[in-house]
C-alpha cells in the first residue's frame, strides 16, 4: 500500500501547533506501519522541512518534492483548480493532516483532517487577509472530495456538521496527544535548573502559553494578574511569564501590559525553543489558557502532561481536554479567572489535587494511540 501524505505544514519555521502535529503523527503512522510505503509530499522552490528531514530517512519513507513557489501552486489551484496534486504524485490514498490549497482528481480517495473553524466560527479574530486566505482554499469542494473527515474535538465536529453540512457519519474524532518530553521532572532534575538559569525565574509564577493575538485572550490574563495583585499584596513575588509568538494585533494586549503598575513582573519570552517548554510547564505554580475558541487545546494537555494545575476556558473544546482535571472560566470573566489563580496560589491541596487528576486524564493520550485510530480510518 502506498500513501501520500501533504506534508507541507512541515516547511513551517516554528515546530508548534498544526507542524508539530503533522510532524507527529507521520512519525507515528511511519513507525507503526512500516510495511507501507509513505510519500511525504511538498513544494516549494528553496525550502527544505530541515528539522523534519529525518522522517525520510526510514527505509518505508521518501519525500516527494514539488520544485515550485507555493505562491504559484495556491494561485493555480485557486483560479484553475489545478496542478492536480494525486497525478503528480500517484498513491493508493491521500492524507491531508491539514487543509491548504490541494487540488485533487476525486479518484484517489483522500482523508482530511480540519482541527478547527474558528475562522468560520469567530472570524472577528482573524485579519482580512487571513479571512481572503481561508475563503480562497474552496474548503467545501476539499470536504466533498475526502471520503473521510477526522477531527480533533467533538466540539469541532459539530462546528464542521453546522457550518460545511457534512453529514455526522463522515466525520471521525481523533484525539492529538502530545510530545513524549513533557512528564513530570524530578526536583533537582538537571533540565529544570538549567531553565530555571536560562530564562531567570521566579520560585514561583503564572504561566501563559499563547500566541499574542486576540483570540489567545491575553488581555484578561494580563487584567487578571493586575487583579490579584491588587487584592493580595503577598504575592509580590510571583510573576506572570507569557510564552509563544507574536500573532494578528499583538499591540492590544501589549497595550494593556504597558498601562499595569505590574508591568515588571509582566515578562514576554516569545517563542522559545519547543526542548525548554516541559521544564518551564513542570516549573510553573499554574498555568492559564482562556481562550476564546479552540479546536482542541493543546497547551492544556502538556501543562497536565507534566502534573501542573491548569486554569482554561469552559468553551469549544476546552472542556473536552480539561475533562474535569482543570478549573474552568468563562474566558470574558476577569473576574472569574483572578479568583482562580488566586485559590490555586492558595490553597495547596487544591493544587495539588488538580496536578494529580491532570496527570492522570493525560496519560490516556498518546501518538501511538492517535495513530491507531488513524490506521483505521486509512485502511477502512
Amino acid at each position: 500500500m502506498k500513501v501520500a501524505v501533504d506534508a507541507r505544514p512541515l516547511l513551517a519555521k516554528e515546530t508548534s501547533g498544526i507542524p508539530e502535529y503533522v510532524g507527529f503523527l507521520i512519525d507515528a503512522l511511519t513507525t507503526a506501519h512500516p510495511e507501507v510505503e509513505w510519500q511525504l509530499f511538498y513544494s516549494s522552490w528553496r525550502e527544505k522541512p530541515w528539522q523534519w528531514e529525518w522522517l525520510g530517512e526510514r527505509p518505508n519513507v521518501s519525500w516527494f518534492p514539488l520544485k515550485c513557489p507555493n505562491k504559484l501552486i495556491n494561485a493555480a489551484a485557486w483560479l484553475i483548480d489545478q496542478p492536480k496534486l494525486d497525478k503528480y504524485c500517484p498513491a493508493d490514498l491521500w492524507l491531508l493532516p491539514h487543509f491548504n490549497f490541494t487540488p485533487l482528481s476525486g479518484k484517489t480517495p483522500a482523508v482530511l483532517t480540519i482541527h478547527d473553524l474558528s475562522f468560520l466560527r469567530q472570524p472577528e479574530f482573524f485579519s482580512w487577509r487571513r479571512r481572503f486566505w481561508h475563503a480562497s482554499l474552496h474548503l467545501s469542494r476539499l470536504v466533498n472530495l475526502a471520503k473521510k473527515i477526522v477531527t480533533i474535538s467533538e466540539s469541532t465536529k459539530r462546528d464542521i456538521i453546522e457550518l460545511l453540512g457534512v453529514p455526522e457519519d463522515k466525520i471521525t474524532v481523533i484525539y492529538s496527544a502530545v510530545a513524549r518530553q513533557f512528564q513530570p521532572l524530578a526536583r533537582g532534575d538537571q533540565q529544570l535548573i538549567d531553565c530555571h538559569h536560562k530564562y531567570n525565574l521566579p520560585q514561583r509564577f503564572i504561566l501563559s502559553l499563547a500566541t499574542c493575538e486576540p483570540r489567545k485572550n491575553l488581555v484578561s490574563v494580563i487584567e487578571a494578574y493586575n487583579l490579584l495583585r491588587r487584592r493580595r499584596t503577598n504575592y509580590d513575588d510571583c510573576q506572570l511569564i507569557i510564552v509563544g509568538g507574536h500573532g494578528w494585533r499583538q499591540g492590544l494586549a501589549r497595550k494593556v501590559w504597558q498601562g499595569s503598575p505590574y508591568r515588571e513582573d509582566i515578562r514576554w519570552l516569545g517563542y522559545l525553543p519547543a526542548e525548554d517548554l516541559p521544564a518551564l510547564c513542570n516549573l510553573a505554580s499554574v498555568v492559564v489558557y482562556p481562550s476564546f475558541y479552540e479546536g482542541f487545546g493543546l497547551p492544556v494537555l502538556e501543562a497536565m502532561s507534566c502534573g501542573r494545575p491548569v486554569i482554561t476556558s469552559a468553551v469549544t473544546a476546552l472542556p473536552e481536554v480539561g475533562d474535569g482535571a482543570a478549573l474552568l472560566i468563562d474566558p470574558a470573566d476577569v473576574n472569574a479567572l483572578a479568583r482562580s489563580i488566586e485559590q490555586v496560589l492558595a490553597n495547596e491541596e487544591l493544587a495539588k489535587e488538580l496536578s494529580r487528576q491532570g496527570l492522570k486524564w493525560a496519560q490516556q493520550f498518546s501518538w501511538e494511540k492517535t495513530a491507531q485510530e488513524y490506521w483505521q480510518i486509512l485502511a477502512g
